[in-house]
Order: structure tokens, then C-alpha cells, then sequence
């Protein structure tokens, strides 16, 4: 009988409980996931990746490596080019002759696949070809002779507050990797200057007494209790709607959140980040909550909504009370974050359990301490055990 398992150097294409099929690769000490919707597709990403690094170790001892991206370490953009420059006399210039060139729309197709195919979610990938297409002024421009000029007039150009903020941040990312890999010889995106239009906007929440009222609405159906979720637990849309019974510990009373669900890329569960992932308290309404779902299909997401469907739910939250302000489902996780702040938990407690990423080593040395002496009196403390 012929196995229906398929491996590429020891690393087997599994399939998950969803249906679909990945596989994990260790490297630089931390495990990189892809998937597929078939065990072909899967096969396919696992071969690129596994080549990928493969290439990676062969530039490493040759010499070729210039620095590391998302923690993974890649060989420099044109490193044979490079090396021609280097051993061609008068100085070695990195603009010299017979350095490669890229303009803005060839860089940013070899940075996608060089740097952010592979390491991002499908969704993140979509995020920066809708913001590329905001820059088709600069497209055919060669990246050595983009000043910091255009790039102002290119950002100045787009109208919406968040896009604006979305296409300087792109920038920033395509020309840091283009000067570190000597591709040009002066940044500049180095000293861009954040739209201030985007700095105006301002992050809503809901105050004590509006919580309040809102919980209580959501309470009156049970069309509403995805919204409890994240205004108590402060999950991202995305990671409510990934939420399945087995990510629940009621022995321990924890919230395992390790998937994020994105209607546009079914097939890839992948949270923001690697700060995303994490183990948080599992607060006493939420308990009440999860526990219809205890029984329910371990494979199968318990909010199985769409987009349009979440939306139009909060609609009719919202109207049945004219006075409270229309939060997004983002802004109710902001909601959690003012609580949290509002009740003196302290900072680095607050990053964990949203989510965010902990800075320097120092910060989270400093986290097991303080997890260790107060993590309960903050979890008491949201749950209104103690003021």
C-alpha cells in the first residue's frame, strides 16, 4: 500500500484538524509554520523554505550573510553583484560599476519574496500590495536616486489618515533593507517624517459605566457573546473567531490564543506575531460564557462567523442602546486595555496577556517576577473580587 505521507528532508506534511496541511521547520531557535490548502501546496512551501535555509548556512560560510529579518537570517540581495563591486579597484564604491539596480516596483517584488513571503501571514502580504499600489508614481523611479522628497509627495498623495500612516511604515521597511544590503548609499526613508494626520487619530474605549451597559446588552442574547469575549479578554477579532473548545483549560482557568482567523485566508491560521501567541487568564464572565462550548467539536471554530455577519450583529447590539458610542471590535479590545490600566495592572502584565510584544531582555526578566507576586490580584482585580 502506498503511504499518502509526504516528506522533504525529514520534515513531514501533517495534516491539521481543520482539513488542511502544514508543517513546521526549527531554525535560529525558533519553529516556522506553513501551510497549504493540499498536501501539495504544503509540500510545495516546505521545499521553498526548507531551500531557503539551506542557502541561508551556504551564505553564512561563504561570507555572503548581511544581517537578519524576522528572524531569519538571509543572504544579501545581489551578493554576487556585491562581490563584483568589492574586487573591482578604485575603492569598491557600493554605487560602482557592475552593482545591480533595482527601481522601486523591481525592489519591492524581490524584498516580498526575499524577506516577507514565507514569515507573514497571507493577510499581511495582501496589506502591502494594497499599499505598493499607492506609490505607482515611483514605481519605474531607480531606489538610488529616490530622495526623501519624493517620498514625502508620494506619502502626501494618499488621502485616508490610516493609509497614509500604513504607506510611510512600508517605506521605512523598503529602504532600511535596501541600505543594509548596500543597495543604496544614503536612506531616505531614514528621517521620514510621520504623517501628523495620522498622529491626530486617537484611540476610543469605552469608559467604566459604558462597559457596563454594553456587557449587560450583550448578555440579553447570546447572538452577542463573541462581543463579551473581546471586550473581557481583550482578543482581536481575528482571535475570537479562531476559538475552539480545545483552547480552553477550565482546570486551570486559562485562554490558550495561538490561531487567528481572517475570512479573505481561511487557510492560514497564523496569529499577528510570535508576541500573538500566548496563555491568558480566563476571567469569570468569559468562564460562564465558554463553558456552553465545552462539549462542542474540538475541530471546529465556536464563533463561525463572516465579517458581514459580525458587523451587522454589532449594528443591532448598538441600537437597542442610542446613547452608547459605535465601537469597533478592535476598539473593544482597546476597551480592555484602558480597564486594565485604569486598575493600576502593571504594564508588562498588560503586554502578555494582549498580546504585545516585551521589549528588552531586562523587561522580561523583570515579567517573571512580577507574574509570579501579583498576576492573581490583577486577575481578582478585573474579575471584582477586590477593588
Amino acid at each position: 500500500m502506498v503511504s499518502n505521507i509526504m516528506v522533504y528532508k525529514n520534515k513531514t506534511i501533517q495534516k491539521h484538524t481543520r482539513g488542511n496541511w502544514f508543517a513546521r521547520v526549527r531554525h535560529s531557535g525558533k519553529i516556522i509554520s506553513i501551510y497549504g490548502r493540499t498536501q501539495l501546496e504544503a509540500y510545495a512551501k516546505l521545499k521553498a523554505l526548507v531551500d531557503r535555509i539551506e542557502s541561508e548556512k551556504a551564505a553564512l560560510s561563504g561570507g555572503r550573510l548581511l544581517r537578519r529579518v524576522d528572524g531569519l537570517a538571509v543572504p544579501s540581495v545581489g551578493a554576487v553583484a556585491v562581490a563584483v563591486v568589492e574586487g573591482a579597484g578604485d575603492g569598491g564604491s557600493a554605487q560602482g560599476k557592475g552593482k545591480r539596480t533595482y527601481t522601486l516596483r523591481e525592489w519591492y517584488d524581490e524584498w516580498i519574496s526575499s524577506y516577507k513571503a514565507g514569515h507573514v501571514r497571507a493577510a499581511t502580504l495582501t496589506a502591502f500590495r494594497s499599499q505598493f499600489r499607492k506609490l505607482k508614481s515611483l514605481y519605474d523611479v531607480r531606489i538610488d536616486e529616490i530622495t526623501n522628497l519624493m517620498l514625502s509627495k508620494a506619502i502626501n498623495e494618499v488621502s485616508a489618515n490610516r493609509a497614509k500612516d500604513a504607506v510611510h511604515n512600508l517605506l521605512k521597511q523598503l529602504f532600511a533593507v535596501a541600505f543594509n544590503n548596500r543597495l543604496i548609499e544614503v536612506n531616505p526613508a531614514a528621517s521620514l517624517p510621520r504623517p501628523k494626520q495620522a498622529a491626530i487619530h486617537q484611540k476610543r474605549a469605552f469608559t467604566q459605566e459604558q462597559e457596563r451597559r454594553f456587557i449587560e446588552l450583550c448578555l440579553t442574547d447570546s447572538d452577542f457573546e463573541p462581543f463579551i469575549i473581546c471586550v473581557l479578554q481583550g482578543l482581536r477579532k481575528g482571535e475570537m473567531l479562531a476559538l475552539k473548545p480545545n483552547d480552553f483549560n477550565f482546570e486551570n482557568g486559562t485562554l490558550r490564543i495561538d490561531e487567528s482567523y481572517d475570512q479573505a485566508h481561511p487557510e492560514d491560521m497564523q496569529t499577528k506575531n510570535q508576541a500573538s501567541n500566548r496563555i491568558m487568564p480566563m476571567f469569570a464572565l468569559t468562564r460562564k460564557i465558554l463553558l456552553r462550548y465545552r462539549d462542542a467539536d474540538p475541530k471546529e471554530r465556536i464563533f463561525r462567523l463572516t465579517d458581514t455577519m459580525v458587523q451587522r450583529r454589532l449594528a443591532r447590539l448598538y441600537k437597542l442602546d442610542a446613547d452608547l458610542p459605535r465601537l469597533t471590535t478592535h476598539e473593544l479590545r482597546h476597551t480592555f486595555i484602558s480597564r486594565c490600566h485604569e486598575k493600576g495592572i502593571d504594564e508588562i502584565v498588560v503586554q502578555r496577556w494582549v498580546g504585545h510584544a516585551i521589549g528588552s531582555r531586562m523587561t522580561k526578566a523583570v515579567y517573571t517576577h512580577v507574574a509570579d507576586d501579583a498576576e492573581r490580584r490583577y486577575i481578582d482585580i478585573l474579575n471584582g473580587v477586590i477593588d
